[in-house]
């Protein structure tokens, strides 16, 4: 039996796991893996599985093999992290722009639909971008405070208007993923990410560390949300609009989230807020409040977060040690 083939790029980064599982249980489609492991660590089941062929590689450098068809494409390989992306600063625009090009290339030779994973770091630091969340553009100026973090928000904001102009000339279908501040089991607190680096602290007894004054809001949501708003936008009809996928009722202040962490810990780990240029250097940025809309994925596709934040922070003092695993 001939199934349809399914690529996914950066599969094995904490996203694209859970994306991968929830294609394998709910379909009966193969897949192929491309990842270079650079950020993330073999899953050995979803590799070994009879329905998945996994490639170590960059994507960068892989090609595409001669009479190979697929008729889905995910592209989540890219740098990420708020720490994890400073290794790549003056040439995070050059790896992502030629990713999503040579991965758009693809799809429009094999017709395959292609969901870009881009980022809700295309609103910049002013919270009513991320408000009103539905734009293809920016209509404000981006801050001239130039970061790393700029470097690449702009760069996945001029892949999501390359795709769109590509679109215009050629039979693209295509569909652009905005994220907000996802969590779950398995994410690497190495590359920056907050929840994960907390409560690594809070039960190692060190100190819990806020990057500024804890009055950043986040809109933190769970890995499994996130995938599957991504499936059902896939497996819609939907072509070449763009989605912010989060939960708007988890807003929470980090300040809060460190205290809310440290209580389902049951942790005495002191609070200490610092300055993360003094840890990072100046190339380091923090970003300000996220807080996405959503109305247009849930009107699109009836999709409906299912995680509280209460429900996120239970699951990771339960499951401690999957939290602390790097992927």
């Amino acid at each position: 039996m001939n199934r349809e083939k399914v690529l996914v790029t950066g599969g094995m980064g904490f996203i694209g796991k859970f994306l991968e599982r929830k294609i394998l249980n709910e379909t009966d489609y193969n897949i192929t893996i491309v990842d270079n492991l650079s950020s993330s660590v073999l899953d050995e089941k979803i590799a070994n599985d009879k329905r998945v062929q996994f490639i170590e590689e960059d994507f960068s450098e892989w090609a595409l093999p001669d009479n190979e068809k697929y008729f889905q494409i995910y592209h989540l390989a890219s740098p990420v992290g708020p720490v994890g992306v400073l290794k790549y600063k003056g040439k995070i625009g050059k790896i992502i722009i030629e990713q999503t090009y040579k991965v758009a290339e693809i799809a429009i030779k094999m017709g395959a639909k292609l969901i870009d994973i881009s980022t809700s770091e295309v609103y910049g630091k002013n919270p009513d971008d991320e408000n009103e969340g539905q734009r293809e553009d920016i209509n404000k100026v981006v801050p001239p405070n130039i970061t790393v973090r700029l470097e690449y928000g702009v760069s996945k904001l001029l892949s999501e208007i390359m795709l769109k102009n590509l679109s215009i000339d050629f039979p693209l279908k295509y569909n652009c993923i905005r994220p907000f501040n996802i969590i779950g089991p398995s994410q690497n607190d190495e590359l920056g990410f907050v929840m994960p680096r907390f409560l690594r602290q809070a039960l190692s007894g060190e100190p819990i560390t806020i990057y500024g004054d804890g009055k950043q809001k986040r809109t933190f949501t769970h890995v499994e949300d996130l995938v599957d708003g991504i499936f059902m936008v896939m497996e819609s009809d939907i072509t070449g609009e763009i989605f912010n996928i989060g939960n708007p009722r988890n807003v929470i202040s980090i300040r809060e989230l460190a205290e809310k962490i440290k209580e389902a810990t049951n942790s005495y780990s002191e609070i200490n807020l610092v300055n993360p240029k003094k840890l990072f250097g100046d190339e380091f940025a923090e970003a300000w409040n996220k807080i996405p809309n959503v109305d247009k994925l849930v009107k699109a596709v009836g999709w409906k977060p299912n995680w509280s934040i209460d429900d996120i922070i239970s699951e990771a003092a339960i499951l401690k040690q999957r939290y602390l695993i790097k992927t």
